[in-house]
């Protein structure tokens, strides 16, 4: 199965040659023109909250969840928006990690949110305790194989496959396993797919799932020769969306780092010109800080 949502490896010379191109391109500072909406603290009552990038900040009944929080620059990526609410008003019960990536398990920003609150737990991929030993006792961290799930305040949580790779270092890669993110209560499914290609686990994923909103990455998607190995384009978010067969897709992984060779604004003004189509779901636009309440039905399904 792991072989199936494995990320090729992509050829070094590909690589160099994608990067020697760019020393003939004229570069400029990357910016955005995306409204922020600034908030003083977290909001209350039940929301999601997209605090950029691939950071969702949830509330579910009385349980605050955060999926890869990155609450500052990147190792070589400086973060082009800044953070909708302020730093030190941040906390959550629980922090979902979906793999290893340093935009989406940001060491600094985790040890951070344990400091704000040293019950949090943390749910990530199996194998990933490597990076948190010492920082977190081991019983505070449940590590999840894919379709594997754990119910911790009041929410039932399984980790969902992604065709995807996982490494911080040269020597490290796929000795963690990587992922997306299902997250139900009676009333609610979330889905939060990570990094991924597209794949047929969307499908797989919609037959086990009914899913309420899907959160889908759009951008770094350029040049596709390469990242099509890693990434979904705009087009390919919709057709995820379909396969999953969600009520509702929000975009997300855009906007905030200069990843890839889209800009900032690309991947949200292409997504914009292809819901002029009709869609057998809604496609929902987040501002950076928008506070997204959910609808009051669900079903849920899980098997």
């Amino acid at each position: 199965m792991k072989e199936r949502y494995t990320s090729p490896n992509v050829s070094l010379e590909a690589i160099l040659r994608w990067q020697f191109s760019k020393l003939f391109k004229k570069s400029s500072t990357p910016t955005t023109s995306l409204p922020i909406l600034s908030h003083s603290d977290l909001p209350d009552g039940e929301y999601v909250l997209w605090m950029g990038h691939a950071t969702l900040w949830m509330r579910l009944r009385e349980t605050t969840v955060v999926i890869d929080p990155v609450l500052g620059n990147l190792p070589l990526y400086r973060r082009h928006t800044p953070l909708p609410v302020p730093k030190n008003r941040l906390h959550s019960d629980i922090i979902l990690i979906t793999h290893a990536h340093y935009d989406h398990y940001d060491k600094a920003s985790t040890l951070f949110l344990l400091e704000q609150n040293p019950e949090t737990i943390i749910i990530a991929p199996d194998g990933f305790w490597r990076y948190l030993r010492g920082k977190i006792d081991r019983e505070r961290c449940f590590e999840l194989e894919w379709w594997e799930s754990v119910m911790i305040g009041g929410l039932f949580i399984t980790l969902a496959p992604a065709k995807h790779w996982s490494n911080r270092t040269q020597i490290d890669r796929n000795k963690a396993l990587w992922g997306g993110y299902i997250i139900q209560n009676a009333t609610h499914t979330i889905y939060h797919s990570g990094d991924t290609a597209y794949g047929e686990h969307f499908k797989e994923i919609g037959e086990r799932f009914s899913i309420d909103e899907a959160f889908l990455p759009i951008g770094a998607y350029l040049p596709r020769e390469i990242m099509s190995h890693f990434h979904i384009s705009p087009l390919e978010a919709l057709k995820a969306t379909e396969d999953l067969g969600a009520k509702t897709l929000i975009p997300i992984h855009y906007g905030t780092f200069k990843l890839a060779d889209d800009s900032l604004n690309e991947p949200i003004e292409w997504f914009e010109e292809l819901i002029t189509s009709p869609y057998p779901f809604k496609p929902r636009i987040l501002n950076i800080g928008e506070i997204y309440r959910f609808n009051t039905t669900s079903t849920f399904k899980s098997t």
